[in-house]
C-alpha cells in the first residue's frame, strides 16, 4: 500500500479524530507536483467544511428570526425543522466521507 494511498484515505477518514485539521495540513503541505495527494486533501477539506458552515448559517438564521419576529412558535418550529435538515446533511456528509476513506483503502 502506497504512502499517497493512506495520506488520501486519511483525509476523508479523518472526520472521526480531526475534522477539516488533518485535511488542511496535507493540503498545505502538498505540493501541486502530487496532484493526487493535494486534490483529494483539498476536496476532503471541504467536504469536512461543509457541515461546520451549514450548522454555523443554520443558528445565524434561526437566532437572526428569533431577534426579528416575536413569535416564539414559529421560531421554535423553524429551528426544529432546520436543526433536523442539518442534521441529515451532516449525517450524509460523514457517512460519504466514510465511503471514500474506504474505497480507496479497499482499491487496488
Amino acid at each position: 500500500m502506497s504512502k499517497n494511498k493512506i495520506v488520501n484515505a486519511l483525509s476523508y477518514l479523518s472526520i472521526m479524530f480531526a475534522p477539516f485539521i488533518f485535511p488542511f495540513i496535507v493540503w498545505l503541505v502538498t505540493d501541486h507536483n502530487d496532484d493526487d495527494m493535494h486534490d483529494t486533501a483539498r476536496q476532503a477539506f471541504v467536504l469536512h467544511l461543509i457541515p461546520v458552515v451549514l450548522t454555523l448559517l443554520t443558528l445565524l438564521v434561526v437566532g437572526v428570526m428569533g431577534m426579528v419576529s416575536k413569535q416564539a412558535e414559529y421560531t421554535g418550529f423553524l429551528f426544529i425543522a432546520l436543526i433536523g435538515l442539518v442534521a441529515l446533511v451532516d449525517l450524509g456528509i460523514f457517512i460519504y466521507n466514510l465511503y471514500l476513506g474506504i474505497k480507496i483503502l479497499v482499491s487496488d
